[in-house]
């Protein structure tokens, strides 16, 4: 039996930047450091995140836990996918 997380890694995809976009219009930009690698939300892609989530019905209390779980994905899709 699956959740309804399965298969969370098809809906992400790396675009000539660079940087990480999922399927909701969320752009994550990846920012390698010394020792370490910062993940940062695109401010324009957020605000088309928010529009196609709210448009969804999803309260606006629950966007921060989504975006919250969409870093953690980018984070881990990003470690996997080099």
């Amino acid at each position: 039996m699956t959740g309804k997380h399965y298969n969370w890694h098809k809906s992400w995809s790396r675009d000539q930047d660079g940087h990480l976009v999922h399927t909701s219009g969320l752009r994550v930009l990846v920012l390698p450091g010394e020792g370490f690698t910062d993940l940062e939300t695109d401010d324009a892609s957020m605000a088309i995140f928010q529009a196609r989530e709210t448009s969804r019905g999803v309260p606006l209390h629950d966007l921060a836990r989504r975006v919250q779980r969409l870093i953690r994905e980018a984070q881990e899709w990003h470690l996997r996918n080099p």
